[in-house]
């Protein structure tokens, strides 16, 4: 209780008082501009592998298929790349590349991460640019750090490039493995309906030149009868051009007759017969366009990722702007705060409090300040 009287009869002093407000804001201003910190930026650029010349050369081939992206799933690539390069196996590169711990700067692994993670802050840019920033008092050390980071980032982008290339190939071969066997087993399945039911064209084709004939065959049948008609009426029942009509209207009759009988010869069921083994037909046909189908797209997709395999390695991480220091001055931010708070505690007393009559604890007597004690 005593010290506390003591030292409120001490700030009682508006002399000793100011004095100390003064010399607090010189310090604080001293230690805004000394030392300097220095910040040091790179930025760089992570490229899709899907963009390095594989969309362009599939296209040239005639492939228009989606982005691996859409088939297989993915991420925002923005976030992706952020979480990357903030890793503890980047940290681990950069303090392993610069020997950190080894060197004695700083006691343990540990210790070097927390100071790394105060010292160099990665962040995004617009257009997915990922920026990273560097803030010490030495500014070797700040772009030592930058160069660093950038290295064990663009490691770090490679490496799961790869592994990525590498899972959607294993992906893509199995399933273009199951879509080369289903397309032997259809065409295969294809190849036997047609040998058995003695098909040599497609079902729609062949079904069309069946109807076609019957439709023909329909067409003379009546013409026939037009010209019966019109021979029965000035010729008689014994004549030779009428009998032979006759004979060819029955003719086409039978043939008509046989179109809707289920038949089939040499060349193939008839009408009637294509219209009773169409369904399956078409259903075989149907498996054996889709499994063909499929096996162009993963064809396809397995070149793709062939192409970007061979560019995966030249073309991950692009440097934007490499490391360099800021032209403007920087100044300690926790000093610049501390003489804010400084300047605005001494108008605060000194000026705003005696204006509004607002009475502080040390402006009351000190019998007044000792009984409120």
């Amino acid at each position: 209780m005593t010290s506390a009287r003591s030292l409120l009869q001490f700030w009682r002093n508006a002399r000793v008082r100011r004095l100390l407000y003064g010399l607090a804001a010189l310090l604080f201003v001293i230690l805004s501009v000394f030392p300097q910190p220095h910040v040091v930026r790179a930025k760089i650029l992570p490229q899709d592998p899907s963009s390095a010349g594989a969309g362009a050369l599939l296209g040239s081939l005639g492939g228009q298929i989606p982005s691996l992206g859409a088939l297989l799933g993915g991420r925002s690539a923005v976030d992706f790349y952020l979480v990357a390069s903030r890793s503890e196996n980047v940290r681990s590169t950069v303090i392993e590349r610069l020997n950190l711990v080894g060197s004695g700067a700083y006691a343990s692994e540990r210790k070097a991460k927390i100071a790394l993670g105060k010292k160099v802050d990665i962040h995004s840019l617009t257009g997915g640019v990922i920026e990273i920033e560097t803030k010490s008092f030495d500014g070797g050390e700040a772009r030592a750090l930058t160069d660093a980071y950038v290295k064990a980032i663009s490691e770090r982008l490679k490496g799961l490039g790869r592994q990525q290339i590498i899972n959607k190939q294993k992906i893509v071969d199995d399933r273009f493995g199951e879509a080369t066997r289903r397309v032997g087993e259809t065409e295969a399945a294809l190849n036997n309906f047609r040998r058995r039911n003695r098909i040599l064209a497609d079902p729609e084709a062949q079904l069309g030149s069946a109807i076609s004939v019957r439709t023909g065959l329909e067409g003379r049948l009546q013409a026939k009868l037009v010209e019966l008609s019109a021979i029965q009426q000035f010729a008689g029942p014994e004549n030779p051009q009428l009998i032979a009509l006759q004979s060819e209207i029955g003719a086409l009759r039978t043939q008509i007759a046989r179109t809707t009988t289920p038949t089939g010869d040499a060349s193939g069921p008839n009408a009637a017969g294509l219209t009773q083994i169409s369904s399956e037909y078409l259903n075989l046909y149907r498996d054996y366009r889709f499994s063909q189908a499929l096996f162009e797209v993963y064809s396809r997709l397995s070149e793709q990722i062939a192409v970007e395999e061979m560019s995966s390695g030249a073309a991950d991480v692009q440097l934007v702007e490499r490391a360099n220091e800021d032209a403007e001055r920087h100044y300690n931010l926790a000093a610049v705060a501390l003489l804010i708070l400084t300047l605005l505690l001494a108008f605060f007393t000194e000026f705003y409090a005696p204006a509004t009559g607002l009475t502080l604890p040390w402006m009351l007597p000190p019998t007044r300040a000792r009984d409120d004690g």
